[in-house]
């Protein structure tokens, strides 16, 4: 932005003085338009957004491990494979407990149909005919037994086949081959964790966001994460959780918000720091003036002095253009709390004809540059005053100096001084 000085002489009324006491130089800066951003900062790591600790229901020995970190392994794909001999043999056995139960099935049920013919002739008790059936229906339940324990010796040879439960990313390797791990259905510790997997299409920035801003995050809210990796390439990201238990830490209260990130390039690799931006409020290309241009009410009688007019021009250019607090208001409407200035500012435009006070209806800020709704044009300059409390600091600390080289007696012990070499 092009800025010009504005010289301004400030002269005080100290009796004894006929030149000015000090020249102040201030800025004036042109209204322009630019996008004005109101945002949350903090810092975090990427995540996975989806993570699968892989275990294998088998135990045994590990014979081979097909992937390593890093590897891209589609769902189903081959993992790791287990020894095999013990359910080889727990299958084999099943078969033949099958076959077995089969057969005693069908001697059941040929006795039980002779016994039945015999009794329905009157040569056979009922005694002895309720025990035949009775045997041939714990024969069918003994091939039902059967049929399930084979299927159960199936299921347990395959899981010698590990496969991976996602598409994803392998990123931690867990185990070697040759070593023997323990099934989760088995062990009570949990089994034996094989590998890691994530999927990294996706990634999540866990950051954690001070307490006294947690109130305005929303998820959906558009976030810019930078990438200590990537310094100069932003990513676009959303929120998509706040996590409703704080987090203490001694004095600090913050809160985790999680960030969804598009990772479909693959740059972006779980334990990066990233620092976070979320876009509170944004106006695009509007009218915008430097916030330390605006002045209050209270700043009347200062501002004015330093512009050379007096408090009841400076009051009466205001009153006259004031515009209607009601108006104002209703065209503010949607401006997040927190980030709308009132109607009661005004400016200095600095004129052909010298400085001119002006009413401005601010909207959004980000602190350094506020919307301008009302009361300014692009292109209008407006002058950049120091604050009414660092003027009466400067006027206070004049003062100071003034008394100190005024004190009785300074000026004659130097004379004295003199008179004594």
């Amino acid at each position: 932005m092009k800025r010009s000085l504005l010289m301004i002489i400030v002269i005080a009324g100290l009796s004894g003085c006929e030149q000015p006491e000090e020249v102040l130089i201030y800025e004036s800066a042109p209204v322009v338009r630019r996008d004005i951003v109101v945002a949350v900062e903090a810092a975090g790591t990427i995540e996975p957004f989806v993570t699968v600790e892989v275990k294998s229901k088998a135990s045994g020995e590990i014979l081979s491990i097909k992937g390593e970190t890093g590897d891209i392994i589609e769902r189903r794909q081959l993992l790791v494979q287990i020894d095999k001999r013990s359910p080889t043999n727990q299958l084999a056995q099943a078969d033949a407990e099958l076959e077995a139960a089969q057969a005693r099935q069908g001697i059941a049920a040929a006795q039980s149909k002779r016994a039945k013919t015999l009794f329905e002739s009157g040569t056979f008790n009922e005694v002895d005919y309720e025990q035949t059936v009775l045997e041939y229906a714990n024969a069918k339940a003994d091939v039902i037994r059967s049929e399930v324990a084979v299927e159960n010796a199936r299921i347990a040879l395959d899981d010698t086949d590990v496969r991976a439960p996602i598409t994803g990313t392998i990123i931690e390797r867990l185990v070697e081959t040759g070593q023997v791990i323990s099934s989760p259905t088995q062990d009570v510790g949990g089994g034996t964790a094989l590998l890691t997997m994530a999927d990294l299409t996706s990634v999540q920035v866990k950051a954690l966001v001070d307490e006294t801003d947690i109130g305005k995050v929303r998820p959906g809210q558009p976030v810019t994460v930078e990438i200590t990796a990537y310094p100069n390439q932003p990513f676009d990201g959303e929120v998509a959780k706040i996590e409703p238990k704080a987090v203490d830490d001694q004095t600090v209260t913050t809160f985790s918000v999680l960030i969804v990130l598009d990772n479909s390039n693959g740059l972006l690799r779980p334990g990066m720091n990233a620092d976070i931006e979320i876009r509170i409020a944004e106006r695009r290309d509007v009218i915008a003036v430097p916030t330390a241009a605006l002045r209050v009410d209270k700043d009347i009688d200062v501002s004015s002095q330093l512009v050379g007019l007096t408090r009841e021009v400076v009051t009466g250019q205001l009153r006259a253009g004031r515009e209607d607090q009601q108006t104002s208001n209703a065209s503010r409407a949607g401006n997040p709390a927190g980030y709308q200035f009132s109607s009661r500012y005004w400016v200095f435009v600095d004129g052909p004809s010298g400085p001119r006070a002006v009413n401005v209806v601010a909207g959004l800020t980000d602190m350094d540059y506020s919307e301008v709704l009302s009361g300014l044009n692009e292109g209008d300059r407006v002058l950049m005053l120091p604050s009414s409390g660092l003027i009466r600091s400067q006027q206070r600390f004049q003062a100071q100096m003034r008394k100190f080289m005024g004190m009785p007696g300074m000026n004659s012990s130097k004379e004295n001084g003199k008179s004594k070499d």
